[in-house]
């Protein structure tokens, strides 16, 4: 199944005019769509409906030189509502699906005329009524779980379900950023799905750009969500532990490598393995020339040995089967010692 790979640009299209974060909004649309990314994400949000008027300042922000409240920067970061539509008419044009994540009813008023799939972030997964709400619309959701407990994640699904949900896909999450790979606990990713039987997938907060998704493909993840950003350098809570838009195309490479990677299951014998298996691997051939009559003798006259572009002889289970036997023809030096060639 081929993974679904959300190219997470969340507040990074904000540059501070609205002509620059639309031309910027827009140029990580085609960032994404030349990686080969299946959707594009952006966040919809009002500071007074996620955080509390006296919030302050965050602690991990702060230590990375982001001084102002946290109000203060969700306010700056916001997107106007009608800007949603118009990014949703540009991904539509450019042929690659347009998401958008809600922190609110009205958020998700707004989002849902122009997205197929909701997503939930991590922090909103005890919002009971945006998830009473993405419900309803009949729409699948993407879940994040980052910071989340077993029974945060079990009474979400229960509200999501209760209010006519049914396509859920749950996402492995570290709510630190970045992440250290020691943080990421992608084991977690087949935990969560045998524990609540549904899809899950891996948002990465960590700043490499193909060991976690690389890793999470190859352990059964369904999605892949990533942060990337024009230039590390820019200022914004987002742009530094993102990835660029070379490693972005990076990571959908190899993850579309991984996938053709894994096969399908079952172990047998590709036709890219044909020409060795007949050239190298070993059976019972003939070590000098053996002529009609004479006894079969392993290391005298045969032996297990690779055949090369000789006629390749029997699998060595058979050897005792021939050991003793006359041979009923000639056989070349090297040439395989076959079913029929000798007497039963």
């Amino acid at each position: 199944m081929k993974t679904f790979i959300i190219a997470e640009a969340g507040s990074n299209w904000r540059c501070g005019t609205e002509s620059r974060d639309l031309k910027m909004a827009k140029t990580l649309i085609d960032i994404a769509v030349e990686s080969g990314s299946d959707a594009v994400k952006f966040q919809t949000y009002r500071a007074e409906t996620v955080y509390v008027s006296n919030a302050g300042d965050s602690d991990y922000l702060s230590e990375a030189g982001i001084k102002e409240s946290i109000s203060d920067i969700f306010r700056d970061l916001s997107m106007p509502y009608e800007m949603v539509g118009e990014l949703a008419n540009y991904c539509k044009k450019e042929c690659i699906q347009f998401m958008s994540t809600p922190f609110s009813i009205t958020d998700a008023e707004h989002v849902d005329p122009f997205v197929a799939i909701h997503k939930i972030a991590s922090y909103e997964i005890s919002h009971l009524r945006l998830l009473e709400f993405i419900a309803k619309t009949g729409k699948p959701l993407i879940l994040s779980t980052g910071a989340a407990t077993e029974e945060d994640i079990d009474w979400a699904l229960n509200i999501f379900r209760k209010n006519g949900g049914t396509q859920i896909t749950l996402m492995q999450c570290t709510a630190k950023y970045p992440a250290p790979f020691e943080s990421l606990n992608l084991k977690a990713i087949g935990f969560l799905r045998e524990r609540f039987k549904v899809p899950v997938g891996l948002s990465d907060h960590s700043r490499d750009p193909l060991v976690a998704p690389v890793a999470a493909v190859a352990l059964g993840a369904t999605v892949i969500e990533k942060h990337y950003t024009l230039d590390n350098r820019l200022p914004g809570p987002d742009h530094a532990f993102a990835i660029t838009a070379k490693e972005l195309k990076k990571m959908v490479k190899a993850i579309r490598a991984v996938e053709d990677s894994l096969g399908w299951g079952t172990k047998e014998v590709r036709r890219h393995e044909f020409e060795l298996r007949d050239y190298a691997q070993r059976s019972l051939q003939a070590i000098k020339p053996i002529e009609k009559g004479e006894v079969l003798r392993e290391g005298v006259n045969f032996d297990i040995l690779r055949s090369g572009k000789q006629k390749k002889g029997l699998h060595p289970r058979f050897i005792s089967k021939i050991e003793g036997k006359k041979t009923k023809r000639n056989i070349r030096n090297g040439e395989g010692v076959c079913e029929g060639d000798f007497e039963d």
